[in-house]
């Protein structure tokens, strides 16, 4: 399927089930969302029916999340993620912890490994979320339709045994981890934080721009002036994430000094 029919096949998906649930005045949850099929989401505007909205992915930040239509909400097409009316608990989301069954001849695995062998299950991609890696761990956020089926039938990351199990929320206090840049920039463009972010050029982070590889906020975002605020969360495909953080004093030279957080 080519890259249009896929859009059209996400946009027709996330339209049937937004009208589902407004009909039948429940909530109704989508399949994990990459950042690229968010930013379509918030791009449907007026497709969609008038109702509250939110995502989650398992934790504060996650960057694929399912969106939740409150179709037993009144009110307009509002994010109410954060809000009194979302309840994280409702989301059928489940994480997997995955670890080494014997640690001391563990090899060192990362995101594409575990990727790999929970999809050489037969499982779909849309069903797995975000996956944190801290040390010989892994995290894996999933539809709890497929936890059970991954704890009993995962045996090994590539050459490494692992043994799984499904964590209750109180048990996680898993959270991604950051490397502090500091820089200076000329101004709060997002071309300049973000050759900052990746230590590159303005010039080369140009074209990550125009080729609609950059969304801020889960939102595509194609100008290279576009303005940062404190707090804003950057994604780069093929470079990484990270979170404007806060803006300094200005140096010496006039530049404005800044501080980043990049998602390790």
């Amino acid at each position: 399927m080519d890259q249009r029919k896929e859009e059209q096949f996400l946009r027709k998906r996330l339209i049937d089930l937004a009208r589902s649930a407004y009909h039948r005045e429940q909530c109704v949850y989508t399949d994990f969302l990459n950042i690229n099929e968010i930013s379509i989401f918030h791009s449907m505007g007026q497709e969609l029916p008038d109702m509250p909205y939110s995502l989650w992915g398992g934790y504060a930040g996650a960057e694929r999340v399912m969106v939740c239509y409150h179709g037993n909400l009144t009110g307009k097409r509002t994010d109410i993620s954060g809000s009194e009316f979302h309840d994280t608990n409702n989301y059928p989301i489940d994480c997997v912890w995955i670890g080494p069954s014997n640690p001391k001849y563990a090899g060192d695995l990362n995101h594409r490994d575990y990727l790999g062998a929970i999809l050489n299950l037969g499982i779909e991609r849309s069903t797995i979320g975000d996956i944190l890696i801290h040390g010989k761990d892994a995290y894996v956020y999933c539809d709890n339709t497929i936890s059970s089926y991954i704890v009993n039938s995962l045996e090994k990351v590539k050459h490494t045994k692992v043994k799984l199990s499904i964590k209750a929320q109180e048990e996680l206090m898993i959270q991604p981890e950051f490397l502090q840049i500091n820089g200076s920039v000329m101004s709060i463009r997002l071309d300049s934080v973000i050759s900052v972010a990746f230590q590159t050029s303005r010039s080369s982070i140009t074209d990550y721009i125009n080729g609609e590889r950059v969304f801020v906020n889960g939102k595509l975002t194609t100008s290279n002036s576009y303005v940062l605020k404190e707090g804003d969360i950057i994604s780069v495909r093929g470079l990484g994430k990270f979170i404007y953080e806060s803006q300094g004093r200005l140096t010496k030279k006039g530049r404005i000094s800044i501080t980043l957080q990049k998602y390790i």
